[in-house]
């Protein structure tokens, strides 16, 4: 296992701890923000299986999922 795996999990799961608080919060960032950091991390969690980093792998899904959270929550309190 390569230790630049084990970095990026780690700082991975430190981002993804970032992201609570705007799950939590009432205010959202903007959609267009939020779906395009859901579509870069889900390009970023192909990269990394293809590079056979695992673990950065789960960190960054991990951070798509909070992600494609707060995108829903933001989707749903839009004005239609």
């Amino acid at each position: 296992m390569a230790w630049q795996d084990i970095v990026l999990f780690v700082g991975g799961f430190v981002l993804a701890g970032g992201i609570v608080p705007a799950i939590r919060a009432t205010e959202k960032p903007p959609a267009a923000t939020t779906a395009t950091l859901v579509v870069m991390l889900a390009i970023f969690f192909v990269v990394f299986l293809t590079l056979r980093l695992w673990l950065t792998a789960v960190s960054v899904l991990l951070q798509w999922s909070l992600w494609a959270v707060v995108l829903t929550q933001t989707l749903r309190r839009s004005p239609r």
